[in-house]
């Protein structure tokens, strides 16, 4: 296990994030929407992985579809970022018009010059497990299910497709996504950022436990008698923390928006959706939110200060981010 943190310079360096995205976010599976967004024909979610723009869409047949959302044109969008609804796959730029299997059907108007053979609509890989989308634009990757391996059996007992999608929330956050990722992966930090939390578990008995070889980890922290937060805690590599109980989930999404910037995107699900304590649940988690970026955003500022290089990491609380920090290591090279 490493002893040390990564450099500071990780944090932040844009020639670090080019790497990372290659390496990490144009190989992993990746949850990219709560299947209730895509339940019906034409229904499509559009966004972007560290800055790949790409979208997913349910065809005619109520099969999952996956692009770039890059004509082969001029690189226009084919449909706008966020969701919605639409019955082809028709450039907004120009108009070129792309079948459901993403081949070009008609390039509107274009004349008499020559159009080259085969162009069409980038592919990606979609697949839907339980009541998530993912997304891999590595086509060489191994099929979701197998790439899972035990991540899916921690979930197993859970209920997830009885929980539904109720609220979202949307962060960006003035840091590096592995300033984020970082915190996320230990507890050690919860005494002193968030005093509501360390009221309701045991913190003497908080631990991280580390799945290498399926490349997760699952938090474990037994709650104060009444507490509300008996449940399971699971973080997959790279970017997904999936906090899941016997009412409803919780689903984070940590995503680089350039070297300095992070989307996080919070998505709650609850088995009784009119349940007034949803509410209640959201705001509470909105609060940790407030507490994380603030504490984020403050250690960024002090990593580009160039005063911090590398500091040492606790066996007793960092093994998680140990483990984090050497497979991001080994996948950039």
């Amino acid at each position: 296990m490493r002893t040390s943190a990564l450099p500071a310079s990780w944090y932040g360096d844009p020639e670090i994030h080019a790497r990372e995205r290659r390496a990490i976010w144009g190989r992993e599976w990746l949850v990219f929407a709560p299947a209730a967004r895509l339940a019906f024909p034409g229904r499509y979610v559009a966004g972007a992985i560290a800055g790949w723009p790409i979208f997913v869409i349910v065809d005619p047949d109520g099969s999952l579809r996956g692009f770039h959302n890059v004509c082969a044109h001029r690189a226009g969008p084919i449909v706008a970022d966020g969701h919605g609804s639409s019955g082809n796959l028709v450039c907004r730029y120009h108009g070129w018009a792309y079948e459901w299997d993403g081949s070009l059907r008609k390039a509107r108007d274009f004349g008499d010059g020559p159009i080259p053979d085969g162009l069409r609509l980038p592919p990606i890989r979609v697949e839907r497990w339980r009541n998530l989308v993912w997304v891999c634009l590595d086509g060489e990757a191994p099929p979701l299910g197998e790439a899972l391996g035990g991540f899916a059996d921690q979930c197993a007992e859970f209920p997830m497709e009885a929980f539904q999608f109720t609220h979202e929330q949307v962060r960006v956050l003035a840091c590096n996504w592995k300033t984020y990722a970082d915190n996320y992966l230990e507890g050690y930090h919860i005494p002193m950022v968030h005093p509501e939390l360390s009221r309701e578990i045991d913190l003497r008995r908080y631990s991280v436990e580390v799945f290498a070889r399926d490349g997760y980890c699952l938090h474990s922290a037994p709650p104060r008698d009444g507490a509300a937060n008996a449940g399971r805690w699971l973080f997959r590599y790279p970017n997904l923390a999936l906090n899941v109980y016997s009412d409803g989930m919780n689903v984070e999404r940590i995503f680089p928006d350039g070297p300095d910037r992070t989307l996080v995107v919070y998505e709650y699900f609850f088995r009784d959706p009119d349940d007034p304590a949803n509410e209640e649940a959201v705001k509470l988690s909105g609060v940790t939110l407030d507490q994380d970026q603030a504490i984020c955003e403050a250690v960024q500022r002090n990593l580009d200060a160039g005063v911090y290089r590398s500091g040492p990491l606790s066996v007793k609380h960092e093994g998680a981010l140990a483990w984090f920090q050497s497979r991001l290591e080994q996948a950039i090279g």
